[in-house]
């Protein structure tokens, strides 16, 4: 129980580092500087609403607004390319139980063993979902 904990800790901590260390910050109160940070963190679609409630316009095709010497479109950018990273998940056994079994028999091997095993393939719940869900979402897990 103690190494689960831990283990769980540490993902934790390491879930929150990687989270805070994408998060942009100002300095000041000036509404450039407000903008920029807003492109940073919540893209440029953000900004540019926040930029017309205050006045200001924000073009989708010049420079308008220039961030630490680089245009407020390419930071939104950076930020989304840097977000749209692919979530990595494992998937293991919590038990020698048949029907856990059958799930990880259904994500390593596909659905036709455990359809031969059991039949109705409506009836197998995989941690709350039904067999065929639980595969389209896992399919490309490490396993």
């Amino acid at each position: 129980m103690k190494t689960q904990l831990l283990l769980a800790t540490a993902l934790l901590a390491s879930a929150t580092a990687s989270a805070q260390s994408n998060t942009y910050f100002s300095q000041d109160n000036k509404i450039e500087s407000k903008l920029c940070v807003l492109s940073a963190n919540e893209g440029f679609s953000a900004a540019r609403r926040e930029a017309a409630q205050h006045g200001v316009y924000l073009s989708r095709f010049s420079k308008s607004i220039l961030c630490n010497g680089e245009d407020i479109r390419d930071i939104a950018k950076k930020t989304t390319l840097s977000n749209a990273s692919v979530e990595k998940v494992e998937v293991f056994a919590k038990d020698a139980q048949q029907e856990t079994q059958l799930c990880m028999t259904a994500l390593k091997q596909g659905l036709a063993p455990v359809r031969q095993k059991i039949g109705n393939l409506n009836s197998l719940k995989c941690n709350g979902q039904n067999v065929t869900e639980f595969v389209k979402r896992y399919q490309n897990a490490a396993i």
